[in-house]
């Protein structure tokens, strides 16, 4: 099924829902209700934001979140970092709670964590915890976010991925999505170069499949994997902007990326909850783009 918000119907959507709802996150979409909100005259606290995102979600007949914050969170640690792709990977803990810095846009306490690299290496990252919904940011040397991640670990986790391409030092921000939520929590990241298993060519044109949501030009390339495997997945063109979508076994999006590849590449990193045959979208942000493109893979 898909489902559709009228005024957000450019956007793509960043959080994992069991229909594909053209949201970029819950987040925006709070930004975008409260501003609906705003605009006719109410002032909303954050509780009634996360109401109203909740109520906007169920107008979208069939859609609902998965994974709602607190239940059942699942330890990235115990579940992520045995994979290969940690080797070499530093952990530190860490507690967000009163006196840290606040995030002035969501009220958030934040750690930040300095990270020295490389230009073209790949940094990836998770953040767990058993007291709040992690959120991970990317922040570079000008201050800017370049990379987020809420739910693509285990349960309601985050797992980020993200190409530098510039030497220098950047900022891991671990923070929860929930305001003033305090806790303890457990940050492991490592600077990669990634040893890709599949290499794919491919070329998007007028005759290859439609992407149901914008009548984009699109691939789609199957990939079997065992349940607690990580997929990382990065797609390239030098003819168009990149945007790579993840399936579950299902059909259901479960992730997606457009620019965290570098410039206007994409970069995925999922953990693969169950086994079976999920689907790489290789795809192009906008309808009537059209080129050749680079899809790689790997499984860890």
């Amino acid at each position: 099924m898909l489902c559709k918000l009228p005024s957000l119907a450019g956007l793509r959507p960043r959080s994992r829902i069991e229909s594909v709802v053209s949201i970029p996150s819950r987040r925006i979409l709070v930004d975008w209700m409260s501003s609906l909100c705003s605009s006719s005259g109410f002032f909303l606290g954050w509780g009634s934001r996360l109401a109203l995102a909740w109520v906007a979600l169920g107008l979208a007949s069939g859609c609902r979140l998965l994974n709602p914050v607190g239940e059942g969170s699942t330890q990235v640690g115990a579940a992520l970092t045995p994979s290969p792709l940690w080797r070499g990977s530093q952990t530190l803990t860490g507690t967000l709670e009163g006196g840290d810095e606040v995030s002035p846009q969501y009220g958030s306490y934040w750690d930040g964590i300095p990270v020295a690299a490389e230009a073209g290496q790949i940094l990836i990252a998770a953040l767990e915890s058993e007291d709040f919904d992690p959120y991970l940011e990317l922040v570079d040397g000008q201050g800017r976010v370049i990379g987020f991640d809420d739910d693509s670990g285990p349960d309601v986790n985050a797992l980020l991925a993200v190409r530098l391409l510039q030497e220098g030092t950047y900022t891991l921000r671990a923070t929860s999505f929930k305001p003033a939520s305090t806790g303890t929590y457990r940050l492991t990241y490592r600077l990669a170069q990634v040893d890709w298993q599949q290499t794919v060519s491919g070329r998007l044109q007028k005759g290859s499949a439609q992407h149901p949501e914008d009548g984009s030009w699109m691939e789609e390339h199957p990939i079997a994997a065992r349940a607690g495997q990580i997929l990382l997945a990065s797609m390239a063109s030098s003819d168009f902007d990149a945007f790579l979508q993840l399936l579950d076994p299902e059909g259901e999006v479960m992730a997606w990326d457009d620019d965290q590849g570098g410039g206007s590449d994409a970069l995925i990193i999922a953990f693969l909850p169950r086994s079976g045959t999920y689907t790489l979208r290789a795809n192009t942000h906008k309808p009537g783009e059209e080129g050749a493109y680079g899809l790689q893979y790997a499984l860890h």
